[in-house]
């Protein structure tokens, strides 16, 4: 039976080379691990540093298991320690065959201080605290803070459909955020000069820093819009996600009970015929006797040949 499993392990870097080279070789890694993970339907994360690897897999058991023995074949890592493993309600990774996190000095110093804390021993790294570093790394690189998902100001556009975003309904968002003096002078040709606007109560004057104010307000206003269709979306996504590995399951359980069926149908179908077969083979000693048994009155009534008898008891 399929079911959904995490992995959680940490390595010694066994590449010794200058950064422009290690770069390049953890380049290689990704590219390999992203192809690959995709057809065996794996999620995850990766980061390193000099002396290190530490990684997340999530999916289907089989393919958790056929990522990970790669890995240890891998002469680039050594000490392959697991840090966490087994079955798993939904993914953390949804998004990403493999995605690659830490660079930033912020990540290398947290990862640091876990090796720290462990005595820069592998065995002794705290699998749920190196779990729980790589998915807060994930979601600072897809840039969707949490707070911004779970703002009430602004209500994420809703997503009709699983292939992308309802764009009209952005673009209708954001139109209403757009200022109308915006609006209007957004449309007019640029000038440094004053440019009189009415309002109720007297004239004023707006200068161009106006005008970049108001600019600035609305582009910060669509993009945060946009920023929080993006984390619908992702959600969806992950959702979706989710849901398929359920059904995966479900379908593989189904499958595994339907092939107990089928095994169990051909024992009962091979017990029937064996009874069958020792029920003609009885049928058949009973006529024969049965036949014996009359030659052998008739025999004794004088009624057939002694002949006949002795070939019916010879039979």
């Amino acid at each position: 039976m399929s079911e959904l499993y995490r992995l959680v392990y940490a390595s010694k870097n066994l590449f010794h080379g200058s950064e422009a080279e290690l770069t390049a070789v953890v380049g290689q890694i990704l590219a390999a691990s992203q192809r690959n993970n995709a057809r065996a339907d794996v999620t995850g994360a990766l980061m390193f540093n000099a002396g290190a690897f530490a990684q997340v897999l999530e999916g289907p058991r089989q393919g958790v298991e056929e990522t990970f023995e790669r890995i240890q074949c891998d002469g680039r890592h050594g000490d392959v320690t697991v840090l966490q493993c087994g079955p798993t309600e939904s993914r953390n990774f949804a998004n990403w065959s493999m995605a690659f996190v830490g660079a930033s000095a912020g990540g290398q110093a947290r990862f640091n201080r876990l090796a720290a804390e462990s005595g820069f021993d592998l065995s002794r790294l705290d699998g749920d605290a190196v779990f729980a570093m790589l998915h807060e790394l994930v979601l600072e690189e897809e840039g969707v803070p949490r707070s911004l998902v779970a703002a009430p100001a602004i209500e994420p556009a809703e997503v009709h459909s699983p292939a992308g975003l309802d764009v009209e309904q952005l673009k209708a968002e954001i139109a209403q955020l757009r200022p109308a003096t915006a609006a209007t002078l957004m449309s007019s040709p640029a000038s440094d000069k004053r440019t009189p606007e009415i309002e109720s109560d007297g004239p004023r004057s707006l200068t161009t820093g106006d005008v970049k104010r108001a600019s600035k307000g609305t582009t910060d206003a669509a993009l945060y819009v946009l920023k929080a269709a993006l984390a619908s979306e992702r959600q969806r996504t992950s959702d979706l996600r989710t849901e398929i590995d359920a059904l995966q399951v479900a379908l593989a359980s189904s499958e595994d009970q339907l092939d107990a069926m089928r095994v169990e149908r051909d024992r009962w179908a091979g017990r029937a015929q064996l009874l069958a077969t020792a029920m003609a083979q009885e049928a058949g000693d009973i006529q024969m006797a049965s036949q014996r048994v009359g030659l052998f009155e008739a025999r004794l009534n004088g009624q057939a040949s002694s002949a006949d008898a002795a070939d019916v008891f010879a039979a």
